[in-house]
């Protein structure tokens, strides 16, 4: 005489989840995604790194475009946007496909030019150089500080080589 060994050895028994267990996992993950998801995204610790990265990587794509094209590009600021022109102050398009126009930093605002920059733009020549002016070079490192409330980053771009980080 063979015993089965429990519940599961029969015909019926099959690998899977019921259609009750099914609702109420998906209902316990919307629940954790209509509260925990604006929380995570509204962090301005996240905002601010993003911007600074952002920040950091239109000012990468000015030098490459300088150095590949053969001509002048900078990156000129406000206090709340910063826009890649080429060295007669077109507008170029934004890596990623982002448009033509200036970038927005909002809520954050851009400041701390240090070294000022006194046009008000980094510009980089067909070496990768930066510089501050038609033909001032970057002399010392050129900070621009991203600030949201009470939090700071910074993108510094090196002198001479005008590495950014």
């Amino acid at each position: 005489m063979a015993v089965r060994a429990g519940r599961l050895a029969g015909p019926r028994a099959r690998g899977g989840f019921s259609l009750l267990e099914l609702v109420l996992v998906l209902s316990v993950v919307g629940l954790l995604a209509v509260f925990a998801l604006p929380r995570l995204t509204s962090a301005p610790g996240v905002t601010l790194s993003a911007v600074a990265a952002q920040v950091a990587g239109s000012i990468r794509y000015a030098q490459s475009l300088a150095m590949s094209r053969g001509q002048r590009y900078r990156v000129a600021f406000t206090a709340t946007s910063y826009q890649v022109t080429d060295g007669g102050g077109g507008a170029v398009l934004q890596p990623g496909g982002s448009g033509m126009g200036p970038v927005s930093v909002t809520p954050a605002t851009l400041s701390g030019f240090n070294p000022p920059l006194t046009a008000g733009y980094v510009a980089f020549d067909t070496r990768g150089a930066p510089y501050v002016s038609a033909t001032l070079p970057l002399a010392a490192a050129a900070t621009i500080v991203i600030t949201s409330g009470t939090d700071t980053a910074s993108v510094t771009v090196a002198p001479e080589t005008g590495r950014v980080r």
